[in-house]
C-alpha cells in the first residue's frame, strides 16, 4: 500500500525497496551483508535499498536526469555511473572500470544480455548474477551463456511494488555462492 501511495517501491515505513517481486525481495533481505559489494545496472530505489545493506554499491544508469535525481540522494558508500545506452558498447562494459570483483551483479537496465556476459566477468568466486524481469524471451542467449559457464538459476516469481501482474527474476549462481543456495 506505501508503494502505491508513493509511487515508488518502499517498506510501510517509507524505507526504500527495489521494484523488484516481493519474493526476490524478501530473499535479498535474509541473505545480503555489510561485508558485500554489488554492481548494478539500472539505479533508483533498488540503489539506496543496497545501500543500507552492503559495503558498496556502484551503479550505472543511463538516464541523466534520474542521475542526477539519485546523485543529491545516494549515500557515500554509493558510486554512480553515467553511461549512455548503447548496445555491446561502454554501458555494458561499465562494470570493468575498477578492478574489484564483485559479490553480486544485478542487471535492471539496459543491454541486458550483454551486461550478463560482463558481469559474469566481474563476479568473484562466490558472485552470484540477479536478472531482473527473466520471463522476457529476449533473455534467453543469456540463460544459454549462464549455463556454458556452469552457472545454475533459481527463479522468484511474485507481484512488484506498484504493479499487479507477476514478474520473474532469476539468480545465476555455483556452488559455494555467497547467498548459500
Amino acid at each position: 500500500m506505501a508503494s502505491l501511495q508513493s509511487g515508488k517501491p518502499v517498506m510501510k515505513d517509507g524505507a526504500p525497496i527495489p521494484w523488484m517481486n516481493y519474493p526476490l525481495i524478501s530473499f535479498l533481505n535474509e541473505k545480503l551483508n555489510i561485508n558485500m559489494h554489488v554492481f548494478e545496472y539500472g539505479s533508483g530505489q533498488s540503489t539506496l535499498y543496497f545501500a543500507h545493506k552492503v559495503e558498496s554499491v556502484t551503479s550505472v544508469e543511463y538516464d541523466k536526469e534520474w542521475y542526477d535525481k539519485l546523485l543529491s540522494d545516494a549515500p557515500e558508500n554509493v558510486k554512480l555511473l553515467c553511461v549512455k545506452t548503447d548496445i555491446d558498447g561502454k554501458y555494458c562494459r561499465s562494470i570493468h572500470g575498477s578492478e574489484h570483483q564483485y559479490d553480486v551483479v544485478i542487471v535492471d537496465g539496459k543491454d541486458r544480455v550483454n551486461c550478463m556476459r560482463e558481469g559474469f566477468l566481474k563476479l568473484n568466486d562466490s558472485g552470484v548474477l540477479i536478472l531482473d524481469d527473466s520471463n522476457r524471451s529476449d533473455y534467453e542467449p543469456g540463460f544459454t551463456l549462464a549455463a556454458e559457464l556452469g552457472f545454475r538459476s533459481l527463479h522468484f516469481e511474485g507481484l512488484k511494488p506498484t504493479d499487479f501482474i507477476t514478474e520473474k527474476a532469476t539468480i545465476f549462481y555455483r556452488n559455494n555462492n555467497c547467498f548459500n543456495i
